[in-house]
């Protein structure tokens, strides 16, 4: 194992390493997206009712709510490869039972294990933003972004071959289950131990105390309602707004332009790979706009935009258009509001940063689906205008208390020097 390295890596070393973490991002999404897509068609095989099914993601989504800083918090105690490997191994652990799960109940109690521990894109993020200088942090992140976008392009057509064999959701989640190992290899080999210096003496007197839940929770809730809490509410509208379009996405495009599954699995393949193009070219971007508010007000617009002109257009190559402005939006969007968490919490745990940042993302997705169907009942297009009113409610918040604030303008100098 090689020995601990200093916070802030070496220019040759930092690159090597953010190189390794991108190719882990990509075979995270890669297994994730081999098995997701077809797990309600299997639970629906075991007995499992539409109602059910949909409770199970929003317990999945609830799990990660409030395990996902947890995690984060215990990275910044313990390091974030130590957890990471953790992370991945009981990944990989639960998608082999979920393969060999023989009743609906195991297969259950298998999801509840992997939303706990399926952590390792918010890892493999706190690990970056240890080992980068904030200045960097749009490239990288841009970086990581479009490499772990690469898996989800290619993990559904991988699992859908896999899937039309005999035994094939074992043979899915097995497949799924060996990526995870390979990451599990490439994190213990390829990444060093990162000496933070965050142990303090308390810590290293007792450090069954760096885990009291109650400090925890109250870390916890002073990050969201004090100095954080319109970052992430920001992050939550926006979260919530696009799930809410996406919600039941294949059904409405089917009766709006009358194309085929085939062509909607094209369609959605299409998003991914403008993300991935989008996510090479966010550090470009930042450096255009050299201030992460002006980024996320200017392409919250163009979200908005997006959402309502795929919501509302007859023409299927219009909205193959906004389509296109939707995944650039989101690409930059993701990697500023990043950013500026980073550089509101100082550089200071950002394991913890990164993990509610997710919960955030979960509380969309718990929320967001049910909502969607709601509106969808009203009338087809009601999803895609109520996600694009949520987006707007979040450009309000963003003009009237601006994102990124005074220790912005030390991060922009960074950024002219380098």
């Amino acid at each position: 194992m090689e020995p601990p390295i200093s916070k802030m890596a070496a220019p040759y070393e930092e690159k090597r390493l953010s190189m390794w973490l991108c190719f882990s991002g990509f075979l995270d999404l890669f297994g994730v997206s081999m098995i997701i897509p077809l797990l309600s068609r299997h639970a629906k095989h075991m007995g499992a009712s539409p109602a059910l099914m949909g409770a199970l993601a929003s317990v999945y989504g609830g799990l990660q709510l409030f395990s996902s800083p947890l995690i984060g918090s215990w990275g910044d105690v313990w390091g974030k490869r130590p957890m990471l490997l953790l992370c991945l191994l009981l990944t990989t652990v639960s998608y082999t039972l979920l393969g060999l799960a023989p009743t609906l109940t195991l297969a259950i109690l298998v999801r509840i294990l992997a939303g706990i521990f399926k952590h390792s894109q918010t890892l493999s993020k706190a690990y970056l933003a240890d080992i980068v200088p904030k200045a960097k942090h749009s490239e990288v992140f841009g970086r990581f972004s479009a490499f772990s976008s690469m898996g989800f392009i290619v993990g559904p057509v991988v699992g859908g071959h896999l899937m039309v064999m005999e035994g094939g959701f074992l043979l899915v989640c097995l497949a799924g289950s060996a990526l995870f190992f390979i990451n599990l290899c490439i994190v213990w080999y390829a990444l060093p131990h990162i000496d933070t210096g965050k142990k303090n003496d308390n810590h290293k007197k007792n450090p069954a105390a760096s885990f009291d839940f109650l400090n925890f929770f109250s870390s916890m809730k002073k990050a969201l309602f004090s100095d954080m809490w319109d970052l992430f509410l920001v992050k939550f509208l926006l979260t919530f707004s696009v799930l809410l379009y996406r919600t039941n996405l294949g059904l409405v495009l089917e009766q709006r332009f009358d194309i085929t599954p085939k062509e909607i699995g094209y369609l959605i393949s299409y998003s991914g790979i403008v993300g991935t193009a989008s996510g090479f070219g966010v550090g470009k971007v930042a450096d255009f706009y050299r201030d992460d508010s002006k980024v996320m007000i200017h392409f919250t617009f163009l979200l908005v935009a997006a959402i309502l002109g795929m919501t509302f257009t007859p023409y299927i190559w219009l909205y193959v258009v906004c389509q296109t402005v939707m995944s650039f939006s989101n690409a930059n969007l993701r990697v500023a509001s990043t950013n500026i968490a980073i550089e509101r919490g100082r550089n200071k745990e950002t394991g913890v940063l990164m993990g509610l940042n997710q919960s955030v993302i979960s509380m969309g997705r718990i929320g967001a689906p049910l909502l969607g169907g709601m509106v969808q009942e009203v009338h087809l297009v009601g999803a895609g205008l109520v996600g694009a009113v949520f987006a707007l409610l979040a450009c309000a918040i963003m003009v009237v208390v601006p994102p990124e604030r005074s220790d912005s303008q030390a991060v922009r100098k960074e950024k002219k020097e380098l």
